[in-house]
């Protein structure tokens, strides 16, 4: 057989196929109508974690001075990684929470989920391992599910979790934690489900980088919505029921959970949450003034009330400017990471040294 006869041939098995393929999507339906059978909604837990094993490169802050890519590497687990380090079953401390533990846009060395414990073993001599497990976006419920779906299985000896300031202002503007766009229950569409899985299969570079210039749908979670951040008996229950799961799988599993306030700036915060129209200036003067105050509350009362570890780094940490990203007044810069990370070391070396006795 000549090389242009084989050519020939390859492509009329793939033109076969292509027109068998196309008689299969045209007669599908069509046998769904004759037998009348519907196989039903497909749903799906939405599970939103840093995918296991990846390396990406992201933009820093503006404040950033060296103005390079950060790096951004993940564990088997989907843990987001020190320099250096590796994955490994046998983690110490596990932070959770959303985007101001991931930290995605500091540096791979001052992100304090690595960094505070790196100074607790210097200051202890010892060898503790930690995890950042932040994931922007996620809201309790969610670290919730990521808890019990991997983390438990782990066995940390400690989890810290810094999960506030996003849930007061997603349940200002969201029913509950089981509606809205974070909602765990979510309906599988089956042309929509086709198309990220051709996505993820023919073009997964590409959409990694293009991803990284596509504007973050997460504002649409606040905006234009009938709900209202003064109905505070609302949001401060749903949150305090899912601070109890946290507590009472903690306990369960026998893993030491240790609270941790959001540091913030309210200036900050109340311009940019008026600048993107999320709230109202009175609303937005609520949010701050009564909403953070009482979630914060809620924390320390739990805090009390199980004996937990409490690190307020709303009071611990002096309100400056060069510590925050100045756009959105919570997301700590790269001196704000190294700031925290002293903190957090100092209040460890003090609750370790307590627990001894």
């Amino acid at each position: 057989m000549t090389r242009k006869n084989k050519h020939s041939r390859i492509l009329l098995i793939f033109f076969n196929l292509f027109l068998i393929l196309i008689l299969l999507i045209i007669i599908d339906p069509l046998v769904g109508v004759f037998i009348e059978e519907n196989e039903g909604e497909t749903r799906n837990i939405s599970f939103k974690e840093n995918k296991p094993n990846s390396v990406i490169k992201v933009a820093p802050y503006k404040k950033d001075k060296l103005n390079e890519p950060v790096v951004k590497r993940t564990d088997k687990h989907g843990f987001i990684l020190g320099p250096g380090e590796k994955s490994t079953d046998k983690i110490d401390f596990i932070f959770l929470g959303s985007s101001t533990v991931e930290n995605e846009n500091v540096r791979e060395n001052k992100r304090y989920p690595y960094l505070s414990i790196e100074n607790l073993n210097q200051k202890l001599q010892t060898n503790y391992i930690s995890r950042n497990a932040g994931v922007g976006g996620n809201l309790i419920s969610n670290s919730n599910l990521s808890l019990t779906v991997k983390i438990v299985d782990l066995n940390p000896k400690y989890i810290v979790l810094s999960s506030s300031l996003i849930d007061i202002l997603y349940l200002s503007k969201n029913e509950s934690y089981w509606t809205g766009s974070k909602k765990l229950v979510e309906s599988s569409k089956p042309g929509i489900s086709l198309l990220k899985s051709l996505k993820e299969l023919l073009f997964p570079n590409l959409w990694l980088q293009a991803r990284k210039f596509i504007a973050s749908g997460d504002i649409s979670d606040f905006q234009g919505s009938q709900f209202s951040p003064k109905d505070k008996h609302r949001i401060l229950s749903h949150y305090e029921k899912q601070l109890d799961v946290f507590i009472n799988t903690c306990q369960i599993y026998n893993i030491k959970p240790i609270l941790m306030t959001d540091y913030y700036i309210p200036e900050l915060i109340r311009n940019n949450l008026i600048r993107k129209k999320i709230f109202n200036s009175e609303e937005a003067n609520y949010y701050v003034q009564t909403l953070i105050p009482s979630i914060n509350n809620i924390i320390e009362t739990k805090s009390r009330l199980h004996k937990i570890p409490l690190i307020r780094l709303n009071e611990l940490v002096e309100k400056n400017e060069l510590y925050i990203n100045s756009e959105d007044g919570v997301h700590l810069t790269n001196l704000g990471n190294e700031k925290v990370s002293k903190i957090i070391s100092t209040f460890l070396v003090q609750h370790l040294a307590y627990e001894k006795n």
